[in-house]
C-alpha cells in the first residue's frame, strides 16, 4: 500500500511540475528576459519600478504606471530614457531601453 501513495504523489509533482513549465512558457519564450525598469518624475512624485521584456510595446509599461499613478493618465506626457525622447509606440528594444534604466515622465505645459 505504502508504494501506491509513494507512485501517487510521484505522479501528481510530476503532473504540477509539467503545469509550472506550462505557464512559465506563457511569461517567457526560451532565451527571453525579463529587464527592470525605473519611473522617476520631475515633479518627484513618481518613484517607481517594473518589469519588462524587450519586444514589449513602451504602451504596455506606460499603463502598468497609470494603473498606480491614476493621475497622471490624463495629462499629455513624454518620456525621456539617456537623454532621448521615447516613441511610447515601439518596443522596448527598439527604444533602446536597458535593464535597469531610469525613465523620467516629464509632462507637456499646456
Amino acid at each position: 500500500m505504502p508504494n501506491n501513495i509513494n507512485i501517487e504523489y510521484n505522479n501528481k509533482i510530476l503532473e504540477l511540475k509539467n503545469q509550472i513549465n506550462q505557464l512559465k512558457s506563457y511569461f517567457l519564450s526560451p532565451g527571453e528576459n525579463l529587464i527592470s525598469i525605473k519611473f522617476i518624475s520631475c515633479d518627484q512624485n513618481i518613484n517607481f519600478s517594473t518589469f519588462a521584456k524587450p519586444k514589449d510595446d513602451f504602451t504596455k509599461i506606460e499603463k502598468i504606471l497609470y494603473n498606480n499613478y491614476p493621475n497622471y493618465r490624463e495629462i499629455e506626457n513624454y518620456f525621456i530614457v539617456n537623454g532621448k525622447k521615447i516613441n511610447k509606440y515601439k518596443t522596448i528594444e527598439q527604444n533602446e531601453i536597458k535593464n535597469n534604466d531610469i525613465i523620467t515622465l516629464n509632462t507637456v505645459d499646456v
